[in-house]
């Protein structure tokens, strides 16, 4: 392992990760972040290797707008001054 590792980070001073849990009806991740300092901007959010989409959400879980690109486990997203923003990121399912 290397001496400093992490499961998802995100690139913008202005914005905070909040919560990272399991979508309530998928295998897929959903990231809650907002935005602190009263910035419009962009997000690069990097995610666990694997993911086969991204889109984002509302608080709900429902998707809003386009699906997102992701590129080399990164997904880049636009945020907005003191905007809460929620990114469901897929992955194929896990068999048990």
């Amino acid at each position: 392992m290397p001496a400093e590792s992490s499961f998802v980070t995100v690139s913008a001073d202005n914005v905070v990760l909040s919560a990272m849990k399991k979508a309530e009806d998928s295998d897929a991740l959903v990231f809650h972040m907002y935005e602190w300092a009263g910035k419009d901007g962009t997000v690069e959010l990097k995610v666990p290797h694997g993911a086969t989409g991204a889109t984002e959400t509302n608080l709900l879980e429902q998707p809003e707008g386009n699906a997102l690109t992701i590129d080399n486990d990164r997904i880049r997203v636009a945020v907005h001054p003191f905007e809460i923003l929620a990114v469901r990121v897929d992955y194929p399912h896990q068999k048990q």
